[in-house]
Parts: structure tokens; sequence; C-alpha cells
């Protein structure tokens, strides 16, 4: 028996004798062919392009000069100036290739009426002084336009004439075509008939053996790994069958493994999920719970109660959800540090307060598996935090009656009614009368931000106007900025939508802001206060041209008690803490964008809708 090797070079020997025959009567057939469209191609093809082209190039020209009515000189004279040379080039090419009766006439006549054309619009376009609009207009529909359309149809005469002299060669063409197309019908049907003949017997006599093959390899690649295909050959085909058992053989040992070690690694995240002091959720990406952890179900209850259930209906917290809708939907994680991302639980019946952190979860391939939210119980944290606020609170009100009393006895001591003192002496209490000033505003800003925090001092809302809160904050401002030569300038947006908010705090937002724009910028330098609605809120910007702020503080600016390093000092650090807090009670965000030595800005917002 021959190999499979043998049978098929048996096989497709015989072809390509008859493939051979084909092939060269095709090949005189062609050429014949080929040489009746090169004539074509030769004669004509190339001045029918280049009359497309100056028929293109001048419409360009003619933009050129409409663009100089609309006022564009610039833009017109660039055009005019990049299709002209492009026309002249097309014009000589066809100067070049004239191959039909009458075609030298229409080409002289075209160079004849583009110099016109040229001396005609360059007269437009350069003209100096330039031509009034009215006259401007006048002069392209009375000689421009028709110099224009004269040059055009010259262009489309020389590309008619050459269509015509392509249409009578393509009929010949055709002709020689369909005769060349019977004879190689003919040649093909009978090398066909040759070709299905010996097709079928090799076929039949090589493939047969393999249906069976396929059928059982089909099982393997099904996963029945189980599955040997049985085929007594010793060819090539034989080799095969047995290759493949090896095959399924190792598969299926590595299916073994693969499923093991799966397991365990299933197993092992489960169990690091379940031993998580913080609750986590898990959902599929259609919305439905797919896992919760044994933290989790102290919040939410019994797993076997929440999977495959959506969780709207299983999670009675509407921030988790919403966090969780945000990450399958927008595929965006959610990391909020500040109270947006607090949320308040009860776990065993005892109130507790976590931080929300939500993510989607993704295949290798970008494909979207779910999300993942994890509660961190930050109850501690929040505990230790207020019993900072209150001490900050208490001392601060201790303090003041003392500093108060320092300050009197300052204030006695500068008077002389305690009697005279030396100038050193004087010196000595003057620097105590400005340090006792500098801790009398720390505690007040500390006493405010404490009161602010804990709500003691709520915003008394009323219906404010975001020009009159500016305006009140300029006003304070300007005597200082003059001072310093300082250009201030002030945008706002007209018709701006009222807003509902305490003005006596916004206006101390503001005067902060404005404060540390003109401390930091040095004289001569500018600010700019900007206001403006977007996405029912009015934004609040103040912009300067100082120092900057270096990149590593930028988030810990709001802070309390965060100053920038080798500027001069003039405060605690609380002004943009208390700010911040603010802003935030009023249901509005502040951020800061700053580059050093160029300025920085810092931008709040209120919102428009109703706290």
């Amino acid at each position: 028996m021959y190999n499979v090797r043998t049978q098929f070079l048996i096989g497709y020997l015989i072809l390509i004798f008859i493939l051979m025959g084909v092939i060269i009567g095709g090949i005189l057939q062609v050429r014949h062919l080929g040489t009746s469209v090169d004539r074509i191609l030769k004669n004509n093809y190339v001045s029918v392009v280049a009359a497309e082209n100056m028929k293109e190039f001048l419409e360009r020209q003619d933009s050129a000069a409409t663009f100089y009515l609309a006022g564009q000189v610039e833009k017109a004279r660039k055009q005019y100036q990049f299709f002209r040379p492009l026309f002249a080039q097309a014009a000589d090419v066809e100067a070049h290739n004239i191959t039909e009766p009458g075609e030298q006439q229409l080409s002289d006549d075209i160079q004849r009426q583009f110099a016109k054309y040229q001396k005609a619009i360059e007269r437009l376009l350069y003209a100096n002084p330039p031509m009034p609009p009215e006259q401007a207009r006048a002069y392209y529909f009375h000689v421009l336009e028709p110099a224009f359309l004269r040059l055009k149809q010259r262009a489309q005469d020389v590309l008619d004439l050459n269509q015509q002299a392509i249409v009578k060669a393509d009929k010949r063409a055709r002709t020689e075509a369909r005769r060349a197309f019977w004879l190689g019908i003919t040649a093909s049907v009978l090398a066909l008939g040759l070709a299905l003949f010996f097709s079928y017997r090799m076929v039949n006599s090589t493939l047969a053996p393999l249906r069976s093959l396929v059928r059982q390899a089909e099982e393997i690649g099904a996963g029945h790994f189980n599955q040997r295909i049985e085929v007594h050959r010793s060819d090539e085909i034989g080799a095969l069958a047995r290759a493949f058992n090896r095959m399924a053989e190792r598969l299926q040992e590595a299916r073994r493994v693969e499923e093991e070690r799966y397991q365990r690694a299933e197993r092992m995240s489960e169990a690091a999920l379940e031993s998580l002091y913080d609750p986590v959720i898990v959902a599929d990406a259609e919305g439905r719970l797919v896992h919760v952890n044994r933290a989790a179900e102290g919040l939410f209850g019994p797993e076997a109660n929440l999977i495959g259930k959506p969780i709207d209906e299983t999670i009675r917290d509407k921030s988790i959800v919403t966090a969780l809708h945000k990450a399958i939907h927008q595929q965006s994680a959610s990391v909020a540090e500040d109270e947006a991302g607090m949320v308040d639980l009860e776990y065993a019946g005892i109130p507790r307060t976590y931080r929300l952190r939500t993510t989607p979860m993704k295949a290798e391939g970008g494909e979207l598996l779910g999300a993942v939210a994890v509660l961190e119980d930050i109850t501690h944290l929040r505990q230790l935090d207020r019993l900072k606020t209150e001490f900050i609170g208490i001392a601060s009100h201790e303090l003041r009656t003392p500093v108060t009393s320092l300050q009197l006895s300052v204030d006695l001591l500068q008077e002389g009614t305690l009697g005279p003192l030396t100038p050193e002496q004087q010196e000595v209490v003057r620097c105590q009368k400005e340090d006792l000033q500098r801790l009398d505003r720390m505690m007040r800003d500390l006493l405010d931000i404490t009161r602010l925090e804990t709500g003691a001092t709520p915003p008394r809302f009323e219906i404010v106007s975001a020009e009159q809160l500016v305006q009140n904050a300029v006003e304070a401002i300007e005597p200082q900025t003059k001072a310093k030569n300082l250009h201030l300038r002030v945008e706002v947006f007209p018709l701006l939508p009222p807003l509902r908010a305490d003005p006596a705090q916004i206006n101390r937002v503001l005067l902060n802001l404005l404060n540390n724009a003109v401390r930091f910028t040095p004289e001569g330098g500018q600010i700019h206060i900007k206001v403006y609605p977007k996405d029912e809120k009015v934004f609040f910007s103040v912009q300067d041209t100082g120092i900057g702020i270096p990149p590593e503080y930028l988030p810990r600016i709001f802070e309390r008690f965060v100053q920038v390093p080798g500027v001069a000092r003039s405060g605690a650090g609380l002004g943009l803490s208390i700010a911040q807090t603010i802003v935030k009670a009023h249901g509005g965000q502040i951020t800061v964008e700053s580059t050093p030595g160029k300025g920085s800005t810092f931008t709040f917002y209120l919102p428009v809708k109703e706290l």
C-alpha cells in the first residue's frame, strides 16, 4: 500500500498537467487581451487623469476666491498658491500627451485661458489696496467666475474627447475578450471534468479512513479524554491516530492536576475571604450577589438567603448599592476617603462606621466579571477623631481666659499704667503682644473648626446671590491688593441661579482663599476670581500667579496645621481646613491645582438644588 504522500503526489501530478494546459492557453489569451487594454491606457488614460486633475485644481482655486470674499484672506492666498502650480503641472502633462484629433487646439486654448484666469484671480487676491467687499463680489461674479467656467469647460472637453476614444477602444477590446472568454470556458470545462474525475478517485482512496479519525478526534476535542482512536494502518494516518491517543492520555492527566489545583485555590480564596475581619460583598456582572464572607453575614444576614438575588433587594444601604452599580456599569472604583465614603451600619445591634471601597473585577482579557465591595471598620478611628476634636475644643476654650488676662496685662504695660518701660522692655512687650494675638487667633480657629465638625454651629441657610458673595469678599480684600500692586480680575457669569447658603461662612471661605492669594503672590502679580454654573452647581475659582505649592503637599493641603515650608508663616495652618469643612457642610467640595513658580487655583462649588 502506498503511503499518503505517494498517493497525493500521483494525484497532484495529474492535476498539475491538466492545470498547465489550461494555464498556457489562458496566458496566450491574456497576453493578447492585455495588448489591447494597454493600448487604451497608453493612448488616452494619461490625458483623462490630467483633465480630471485640472478640473479639481481649478475648483480649488475658485474656492480660494470664495474664501477671500468670506474674509479669510490668508487661507485664500495659501490655497491659491498651493493649487496654481498643480494645475499648471496637469496642463503641462496634457500638452505633452496629444493623442486625438483636435486635442492640440484644446490644450493650447487651456494654456491661454489659464494665463488670463491667473491674472484675474491674482488681481483679486493681491490687490493693493484690497478691493472693498462689494467691489470684490462684483468683480468675482462678472469677471472671475465666467473665466473659471470657460476654463473648466475646456478641461471637460479634453476629458470628453479622451473618454470617447477610450469607449471606442474598449469596444474593440470587449470583442476580443468575448472570444477569449468562450475559448477559456471550453478549455476550463474540459479540464474541470478531468480534474473532478481524478480528484474523486484520489479522495475516495485516500481520505475515506480519515472520517473515522475525525469523529473520534472531535470526541477528544469536546473534553472526552477517555476516548481512544481505533485506526489500524501503517501509514501516516495510523501514526496520527497513535499520536492523538498519546495526547489524550496527557490531556487527561493534565486536566486532573489542573482541577485539583483549581479546587485548592478556590478553597484558599474562600478561606481567606471568610477569615477577613472586614465585611466583603461580591456581585456578578448582572448585579446579583455571588458571595459574602462571615463578617458581611453579620450585617446583611445568612449567605444562603442572599446568593443569587439582586443587590438592590439584599443590601439595605443605598450608598453600597450605588457604589456596586457604579463599579459594574461604569467600571470605575470608589475609594473616597472623606465623609462620602463612610457608611453607618449596625453589627449585632451595635452602631459601627465603615469606609466603603468598591472596585470592578475583570478577567485577563478585560471582560467584566463583576464587582467587589470591602467595608473597612473604622469605628475606633472615628471615636479617636471625636475625642481629639473634643479635647481641642475644651483646651482652646479653657486657654482663652488666661490668654485674655495676659493680653490685658500686656496692654497695661504698654500704656505705662504700671510705670514707664525702657525701650528694651517695650520691644519685649510688643513681641509678647504679637505672640498672644497669634495664639488667640489660633484658639479661635480651633474652636471654630471644632464647632463646625461637631455640628455645634451649623450653616444658617438663606437664599443668597453668588454675585453678592463675591462682591463682598472683593470689597474686603481690595485694599490689600492695591497696597501690594496686584491686578485683581473678577469674572462672574450672567444669570447665575440663586444659592441656599450661609453668607457669613461662604464669605469666610472666599476671604481665606483671597488672603492666601494676596499673601503668596509677589508684587505686580495677578489674582483672577471666576464664578460660573455647571451641572446644577455654581463654581467659585480663585487663581493667582504666586509661588505655587510643591506637589508633595497638594494631597495634605486641606489638613489641619499643614503649612508649606519655606514661606512666611502668618497663621496656624487651619484656614484651608476650616474652608473645606464649611464647603462640605454646604454639600460642596473644594479642590486645588498648583504648579510651583506659576501659581495656584482653588475651586469649590455649591449645589443649586436645595440641600
